[in-house]
């Protein structure tokens, strides 16, 4: 059966609420004379209301934003190198500008109080060519005050009733900025905001982004560690990679009696056998990796592991698995982005399909249950024709996503 006979009988769709920006008014902020620190700061206010997301600020050029799924420009005139340096200095420190000119980036937080709430924000200060010199560049990510609610997102209730297994594995993936932390985030809020939660939530990222203040019921607890900063393992010289420091981050859970493990990434082969075994004995543990759809988030899971271990490695992570979402955001008609998601449902039926396989042969295993419906899923290729039955995405990018799942096939 083609990818478009089975996408036509695909269910009516549930109207969706969007919380991702609108198309930008096409406005700027005025800034008259040198642009200063506050100016910095009022900039951040003023794109975080139009929902901005990564801010560039760079050497020579306007300031500027993505603002619903568009890089537009957000100020009247270029910044020049000595604003910049300047910037430079007050998001990092007095001799930050001396290390990105010995070739250096940094990656500092920035926070701005403003009405009496204190606005975080995800700063990298990266070195670039100019003219007969070295510029910066300055890219500032909002991290959000709280979990979007869950309603808010239109989500599946297929992932709902299924986002909160007994124990296992639970994976949002996806590309950079597809809003992975976003779901997750507001999985585990609606999880730990409930009356009478009982949970015990330990988080592990770098860096924190989203924050559970003022949601979480009396009965549960979430406490957020971000690795390398509040945790390292005991011999660590400064030169711990993030392979040792997200392994190491699993053992630390483990000793802490935890119901529920969030590590902000699964990417490599300690991370992933550490998530597998706090997996299997017993706990929730929920990750993210960068990779798009199902049957590519199961070849990722068993590639870093060596061939001769890889059907026993591979034992353990499809014995673990529950679910895997992969959410990728799409350009929006009228303006904004529209999520949209691939999912599979790991019960204990589609395991064992999958467990009487070599690993190597998951992939091919996963399109085939997911396109002859032998499994509670949802491909891509589905779900922006929904979304473009409900007159939110283009024929063109539905078509596209068909077109990228045959090849793929």
């Amino acid at each position: 059966m083609s990818q478009e006979e089975l996408i036509v009988e695909a269910p009516a769709p549930v109207p969706r609420r969007d919380v991702f920006a609108g198309r930008h008014d096409g406005s700027v902020l005025p800034v008259t004379g040198r642009f200063t620190r506050d100016s910095f700061d009022e900039l951040l206010i003023w794109a975080g209301e139009r929902k901005a997301s990564d801010i560039t600020f760079q050497t020579n050029e306007f300031v500027k934003a993505e603002i619903g799924s568009e890089i537009v420009r957000i100020t009247q005139r270029p910044l020049t190198n000595d604003e910049m340096e300047d910037l430079v200095r007050y998001v990092y420190q007095t001799h930050g500008p001396g290390m990105v000119q010995a070739g250096y980036d940094l990656d500092p937080s920035h926070e701005v109080r403003i009405h009496g709430r204190q606005m975080r924000y995800r700063v990298n200060v990266t070195g670039i060519r100019i003219p007969q010199s070295t510029g910066y560049q300055i890219t500032v990510r909002t991290l959000p005050s709280r979990p979007i609610p869950l309603a808010d997102l239109n989500v599946e209730p297929e992932i709902i009733q299924n986002m909160r297994p007994a124990q296992g594995m639970v994976l949002v993936t996806g590309p950079t900025g597809s809003g992975k932390s976003t779901l997750l985030s507001s999985l585990v809020g609606d999880i730990v905001s409930k009356p009478n939660a009982n949970e015990k939530v330990l988080e592990y990222s770098s860096p924190i982004e989203y924050v559970y203040d003022g949601i979480v019921d009396p009965s549960a607890s979430v406490a957020q560690t971000e690795v390398g900063r509040h945790l390292r393992p005991h011999d660590g010289d400064g030169a711990d990679t993030q392979e040792s420091l997200y392994a190491y981050a699993v053992r630390n859970a483990l000793r802490r009696k935890p119901t529920i493990i969030l590590i902000g990434e699964a990417r490599d082969k300690a991370t992933i056998a550490g998530c597998v075994e706090a997996a299997l004995t017993g706990h929730l543990v929920y990750s993210t990796t960068h990779v798009i759809g199902v049957p590519e988030t199961l070849r990722r899971l068993v590639q870093p592991f060596p061939a001769e271990a890889k059907r026993a490695v591979g034992y353990d992570i499809m014995q673990s698995l529950r679910m895997v979402v992969t959410q990728l955001l799409f350009p929006r008609i009228g303006g904004g982005r529209v999520a949209c998601r691939e999912f599979m449902i790991f019960d204990s039926a589609t395991r064992n399909a999958f467990l009487g396989k070599d690993p190597d042969d998951w992939p091919a295993l996963a399109r085939k249950m997911m396109l002859g419906k032998r499994a509670v899923s949802r491909t891509l290729s589905e779900s922006t024709y929904l979304a473009y039955r409900e007159g939110l995405l283009s024929q063109e990018h539905w078509h596209a996503r068909v077109r990228a799942d045959r090849e793929a096939a």
